[in-house]
């Protein structure tokens, strides 16, 4: 039996197709749901989509044909994806999270149905006003890397499943491994602007830290504390000036600062109450798990680095493991 996992994100579309619980093909295309926003319409996504899974089928030695089960998850089941598929507020257990699948016929693609696994938000928006949206957030693809983990990794009571990336993701897990909630922080996308974009890129080296420095990384999650983000973020550009960092110093420090930020955000929401009987796992390249640690570890919090084994395909494997849930497989 062959299966499609098909994860769509903002800038990227990917597919894998699975036989008996190994990655037979895979492919990847940079089309995601930003095009749909620019062009007012998803035919490029449902051409990439389309495309992408031909492409992975041809490396498994198959066609999209002979695929037995299409799953899909992320941004694709936003009001700029595929089809619009309402969150599943939280609290929510995963045998809910895979109840609440939807499958869509969209021939355009392909002539089986596609499953697709719906986002989770914390709360109800109707109960909502600009005072009381301190507790919201939402996501989509999240929350099957989140089963993901837990069918591979699942600890014993809360957990804070921890995903980096252009937007990070903290996901809160109580002890009946229901998803409680998320936080969601702006870190990735600003630590690439102020990279790129800022007076900073040349103290930096229009590049992100390639090796973990404790020593700078901890000066700016304590430089955050003692000076605030924007003016630490300055600080930056004094160190290389004048305490001569160098570029992989600098990066780190920058890093530090950043996460500091993180850690408050998490540390005030009410969402991820607990945090001090709850396990960090934590994903992400190798840099950002040590950064990590360092951070959680000098707060006392407990750390399990999720191996590279366990994130190889994460979203597939979160939504294969709801698929078996619901009783598709």
């Amino acid at each position: 039996m062959y299966i499609a996992t098909i994860d769509g994100g903002t800038s990227n579309t990917r597919v894998f197709v699975w036989h008996d619980g190994i990655i037979a093909g895979q492919a990847k295309a940079a089309v995601g749901v930003r095009n749909t926003a620019m062009d007012g319409t998803n035919q490029r996504l449902q051409e990439a989509v389309r495309d992408t899974l031909s492409e992975a089928a041809s490396m498994a030695g198959i066609t999209t044909e002979d695929i037995s089960l299409i799953l899909a998850a992320g941004m694709l089941t936003s009001n700029v994806g595929l089809c619009d598929i309402p969150h599943v507020t939280a609290p929510v257990r995963l045998e809910e999270l895979a109840r609440a699948m939807v499958e869509k016929n969209l021939p355009a693609i392909c002539r089986q149905p596609i499953w697709f696994v719906p986002g989770v938000r914390n709360c109800n928006p109707a109960t909502l006003t600009p005072d009381k949206s301190f507790d919201m957030d939402m996501m989509r693809g999240e929350e099957v890397e989140a089963a993901g983990l837990l069918a591979q990794a699942a600890p014993a009571g809360n957990a804070v499943f921890v995903l980096p990336g252009s937007h990070n993701k903290y996901v809160m897990i109580d002890e009946q491994q229901r998803i409680q909630g998320c936080l969601t922080t702006l870190c990735g996308e600003l630590l690439h602007s102020l990279t790129f974009d800022t007076i900073l890129a040349d103290t930096l080296n229009r590049s992100f830290a390639s090796e973990f420095l404790a020593g700078p990384f901890r000066k700016g999650a304590s430089d955050y504390h003692k000076m605030g983000l924007l003016h630490g973020a300055f600080m930056t550009r004094i160190l290389g000036m004048f305490c001569h960092y160098t570029a992989q110093e600098a990066q780190n420090y920058l890093l530090g600062l950043l996460m500091a930020d993180d850690m408050t955000a998490l540390e005030r929401s009410r969402v991820f109450a607990g945090l001090e009987e709850a396990v960090f796992v934590v994903a992400g390249n190798p840099v950002m798990q040590k950064a990590y640690e360092a951070i959680l570890t000098n707060k006392g919090r407990q750390v399990v680095l999720a191996s590279e084994e366990q994130q190889r395909a994460l979203s597939g494997r979160g939504v294969l493991y709801l698929a078996g849930l619901r009783g598709l497989l």
